[in-house]
């Protein structure tokens, strides 16, 4: 049988096309895996955004959720004239912390508040008003009901702004402040009493806390 010889520009060519076959494959495979990372990338970045989103989201609401609880009052004038009276405190505050009227000594039971000019009232705390009345001593009382257990009372206020069964918001003014009979050293006064559980308690001790502990 009579052997064939290939001609010499066969060869050449064949090893041509495989490298260009195989440069090819793999720069198609260099594309692939390429583009593979870039869609791993993005779908990693909106899984992050989307927990950021979600992250600041609900630090917001904690921040929201969690404002400390008022006094009851805005204005930068008013100062405590009396304490609450504690049996725990020492004998020289449980004596700062007496109520003088018609020559008798009596426990403040909230914090006493004064002021030489008249200042707005406002609620603590979102709430009911669930009483109004007028106290020969006192002047005009506004009860206000809270969540959690918690009643605040609005004693010697001048000029109600509310009515009972009215809802109001935490920093809405209730009244203005008014005068007393209790003997202060300015003529405007509030007496702002706090109950926990139906348990008289230090105002102070529930100005500590944040709205949280009254969702």
């Amino acid at each position: 049988m009579k052997k064939r010889k290939l001609k010499g520009y066969v060869l050449p060519t064949i090893y041509l096309l495989v490298i260009g076959i195989m440069a090819f494959g793999i720069t198609f495979l260099s594309q692939s895996l390429l583009e593979s990372e870039q869609i791993k990338d993005e779908h990693l970045n909106y899984t992050m955004s989307v927990f950021d989103e979600t992250n600041d989201t609900t630090q917001k609401q904690d921040t929201t959720s969690s404002k400390q609880i008022l006094k009851p009052f805005v204005s930068d004038q008013v100062t405590v004239a009396k304490e609450y009276y504690s049996k725990d405190d020492s004998s020289e505050k449980q004596e700062e912390a007496l109520i003088y009227y018609e020559n008798t000594y009596m426990p403040n039971t909230g914090i006493l508040y004064e002021s030489a000019e008249p200042f707005e009232v406002v609620a603590v705390l979102d709430g009911t008003v669930k009483e109004i009345k007028q106290d020969e001593i006192l002047g005009n009382v506004i009860t206000i009901t809270h969540n959690n257990n918690l009643t605040t009372i609005y004693y010697t206020a001048g000029e109600t702004k509310v009515k009972i069964g009215d809802d109001v918001t935490m920093g809405e003014t209730i009244a203005t402040s008014g005068t007393s009979k209790l003997q202060t050293n300015k003529p405007q006064t509030l007496l702002f009493e706090t109950y926990l559980n139906g348990v008289l308690t230090n105002p102070n001790q529930i100005f500590e806390m944040s709205t949280k502990d009254f969702n």
